[in-house]
């Protein structure tokens, strides 16, 4: 039986993909795509979500399921994990990733997930579902986060409405909220007792990766030679990298899909805390229970 599964808990566009492709290439781990699994309580009330948001929410689903159940990914194996799910749907989604689980055995499951930290019953579903899992609360500077998630939502019909600043009419994007919202959600969970965790700050993974990875491994009790650190090394050869199949292409963060320009990336890679935020019209900064909060996972203002 494979150990507890990994979930790398974070804010929308906090690099999971970056750190899970990395993850994903070491032999004990199979890292999946976001599934977006604990958004309900049974799989047909999941699937009945996602048909009336039309989005691609179950994209990396899909391709978890391709890939383990039928061992590609492609449009006709994609239909294949689609009928599979729908044959599940009475299933508890906690059935299903057991079942998840058992395809990936012996290897461990990696999860990233952005989108259970917005909802506090989303967590508490997942943590029902796994209560022996390992959390790794991965964090990122709210700035480099709000300049990502502007310049991605600039290209978007729907922005999801918990991202939108309601004091201002109309209501405007503003980044800052999902950030407060995932890492003060995630941050209460990990106030319980017995919780196994792990916080990063993705700003030092991406200095010294393979000094993290490491740190990981010794933490999760993987093997650390060698041939597993080359091989995550090399996350490009994830199977899950880069674009789906036409008929579930997502499923990962848009940065890791569709590299912003160099000026959004330039402007992301000035963090600071006490300037106007660049997405809103109005000049204001951050407020302060952000740099509170931020302060709190150690960017300093």
């Amino acid at each position: 039986m494979s150990a507890a599964p990994l979930f790398v808990l974070a804010a929308p566009y906090s690099g999971t993909t970056w750190l899970v492709a990395r993850l994903g290439m070491h032999p004990e781990l199979c890292a999946l795509p976001e599934l977006n699994l604990f958004m309900a309580d049974r799989v047909g009330e999941l699937l009945e979500i996602a048909a009336l948001d039309r989005g691609p929410q179950l994209d990396g689903l899909l391709r978890a399921v391709a890939e383990l159940e039928f061992r590609e990914q492609s449009d006709r194996s994609i239909e294949a994990a689609r009928i599979w799910l729908q044959d599940r749907a009475d299933q508890t989604t906690a059935e299903l990733f057991d079942a998840l689980v058992a395809l990936a055995t012996p290897r461990r499951l990696v999860i990233p997930d952005a989108g259970s930290p917005m909802r506090p019953m989303d967590l508490r579903r997942l943590i029902r579902a796994c209560p022996q899992a390992a959390l790794l609360h991965l964090v990122r500077h709210p700035w480099t986060q709000g300049c990502l998630l502007a310049a991605a939502c600039e290209e978007r019909l729907f922005v999801p409405p918990d991202y939108k600043d309601y004091a201002q009419r109309p209501p405007q994007l503003d980044p800052q909220i999902p950030w407060l919202r995932a890492n003060r959600n995630i941050d209460a969970l990990l106030r319980a007792p017995a919780t196994h965790w792990r916080r990063l700050r993705f700003e030092d993974f991406d200095a010294d990766a393979n000094a993290h990875l490491l740190d990981l491994c010794t933490w999760l009790e993987l093997d650390a030679g060698g041939e597993s650190m080359a091989a995550m090394a090399q996350p490009q050869c994830w199977c899950f990298a880069g674009f789906g199949p036409r008929s579930a292409p997502y499923g990962l963060e848009t940065e890791a899909l569709e590299p912003p320009p160099d000026a959004v990336r330039a402007l992301a890679d000035a963090p600071r805390l006490d300037q106007p935020l660049p997405w809103r019209g109005d000049g204001l900064g951050f407020a302060d229970e952000t740099r509170r909060l931020a302060a709190e996972l150690g960017y300093p203002t």
